[in-house]
Formats: C-alpha cells, sequence, structure tokens
C-alpha cells in the first residue's frame, strides 16, 4: 500500500513539470508591444504616470511581448477618465454623530489594445479598479495603489491574457 501512495506521489510531482501554462494565446505576430503615457482626463496627479508605468512593468514581467518605445508590433494606450475617493462604510458613534471606517478609491480608464500589423482593436474597453482602505490605518495612497492594481489586472486580462 506505501509503495502505490510513493508512486502516485512521484506521478503527480512528474506531471507538475510536464504541464505549463503560459496564460495566453496572442497572435504569433504580435511579438512586441508600445505603450504610451495614459493621457490623464481626471483632476488627480500622476495617476495616469503611475498606472502607466505599473502597466509597462507588468508586460514585461510576464514575458508575452517585448516593449518598444514606438512603432510596436501591438500598442496598449489609455485614459484616466475619473478619480473618485468616496466613504464606503459608515458606523454611528452617537446621536447625530457619523464615522467612516473604510473609504474607496475608484479610478475608470478607457483602454485600448491595438493590433498595429493589422490595424484592428483587440479590444477596447472601460475599466474601473477599485481600492478599499481602512481610513484609521491606512493612507488614500494605499487605496489608490491598490485601484491601480486592478486596473492593471483587468487591462492584461482583457488584452495579453485573454487571446
Amino acid at each position: 500500500m506505501k509503495r502505490y501512495y510513493g508512486l502516485l506521489w512521484i506521478c503527480a510531482l512528474c506531471s507538475c513539470g510536464i504541464y505549463t501554462f503560459s496564460g495566453s494565446t496572442l497572435p504569433s505576430h504580435l511579438k512586441t508591444v508600445d505603450i504610451p503615457l495614459f493621457v490623464n482626463a481626471s483632476l488627480q496627479a500622476n495617476v495616469a504616470e503611475e498606472i502607466t508605468d505599473s502597466l509597462s512593468k507588468r508586460v514585461l514581467a510576464t514575458n508575452l511581448m517585448r516593449i518598444v518605445p514606438t512603432g510596436g508590433d501591438a500598442t496598449i494606450s489609455g485614459r484616466v477618465v475619473t478619480y473618485a475617493n468616496t466613504p464606503r462604510f459608515y458606523g454611528n458613534a452617537g446621536l447625530r454623530q457619523v464615522t467612516i471606517s473604510e473609504y474607496e478609491v475608484d479610478i475608470t480608464v478607457e483602454v485600448e489594445f491595438a493590433d498595429n500589423k493589422k490595424n484592428v482593436p483587440l479590444y477596447k474597453g472601460s475599466i474601473t479598479g477599485k481600492g478599499v482602505y481602512d481610513f484609521a490605518k491606512e493612507s488614500e495612497d494605499i487605496g489608490r495603489r491598490k485601484a491601480e492594481s486592478d486596473i492593471v489586472d483587468q487591462v492584461l486580462q482583457n488584452s495579453l491574457q485573454s487571446w
């Protein structure tokens, strides 16, 4: 019986080395991508720069495409449309007193992932990233970074990894 379980364990370990998952089925003609600075139509400073920088780093980490400054086989472009920091959780501290313990940063961007070789958009849409933070322990910056990370995750999901 011990041999049987040992054999199963060895088979399970060996099979993990055989299986690979790239998470992408991008068209084979797309090898490079350029990611121009997102446009910032919100009133929040530096949000477009931070999203563009984070997206570039994550695309590099995926090893699916090589980033070039301009003229890539594909382009991921975007526009930050809105930025909001709103109360999310209210509490009652007493008569006529309301406390807010959680806030949520919402950032909406319009994104396009375009195939420059065939001159067609592969993905075009609006994405909203959300970042909840504890007002008593964290700053708005924490919520903002969470929202930006959420946006980058969704952009990758809808562009590079969905193909």
